[in-house]
């Protein structure tokens, strides 16, 4: 069993999540919830989200991870995805960045997936040092991962 970026547990050999998003006490948590078929493998979709911080006392950092869980949004006919990783150590540090990209863009069919879809990401980076750095650019478009674990 794993967590994922807000520490629900994970299944590693469910095929298909739903995540739902609970408040409580002010904070976000999402728990997954499988339904579906149990597989010990299937095909998932990643973004590759790749670049350079912004410029904060004097340096930046790069960063480079491939995103996570995709959740779906049926009202809006879209998705989004998760992702957290560290940047690369400049400085002497390195910041801890997490969150989800925006819904789907270009995205063709029922929940916007597609060939040519696209993301936006915008988030900030945990602390480290006293300051912390801006994340902002698009993910690349989509790359199907064969028989991947979810």
């Amino acid at each position: 069993m794993r967590t994922n970026l807000r520490g629900a547990v994970s299944n590693p050999t469910a095929c298909s999540y739903r995540i739902a998003i609970h408040k409580k006490r002010g904070i976000s948590i999402a728990k997954k919830k499988k339904y579906g078929k149990t597989q010990a493998s299937v095909n998932r979709v990643r973004h590759r989200m790749e670049g350079v911080t912004s410029l904060v006392r004097g340096h930046r950092h790069l960063f480079s991870n491939v995103s996570d869980i995709v959740v779906r949004v049926p009202s809006a006919r879209s998705h989004f995805h998760l992702f957290r990783a560290i940047t690369t150590t400049a400085d002497g540090h390195r910041h801890l960045y997490f969150g989800r990209t925006g819904l789907s863009i270009n995205g063709t069919g029922a929940f916007g997936g597609g060939p040519n879809h696209f993301h936006r990401v915008d988030v900030l980076t945990q602390f480290t040092n006293g300051h912390r750095h801006r994340i902002n650019g698009t993910t690349t478009t989509n790359r199907v991962i064969r028989d991947s674990r979810p």
